[in-house]
């Protein structure tokens, strides 16, 4: 008995196609989206861990704000 497991996934056979031609290459003009990914682009340059470490920090910082109003919250019901 054959495993049913590799049978969930079926493949299209290709019709006397090989398979370099089932290749999506990106358009050649002007416009594609490549030209944003390269150091030609206008514009800021940040690498990845920047924009992770700024991420990391605005939720620090939310957190510590909401900290502050549930503190401050409190600390003015218990005082009136």
């Amino acid at each position: 008995r054959r495993s049913t497991m590799s049978g969930s996934v079926r493949r299209r056979a290709n019709a006397g196609n090989s398979g370099e031609g089932n290749v999506r290459r990106p358009p050649q003009g002007s416009g594609s989206l490549l030209r944003f990914y390269t150091d030609e682009s206008p514009g800021l340059k940040i690498t990845p861990v920047v924009v992770l470490g700024m991420s990391v920090c605005f939720i620090g910082f939310v957190t510590m704000l909401h900290a502050i109003a549930k503190i401050s919250a409190y600390t003015s019901s218990k005082s009136a």
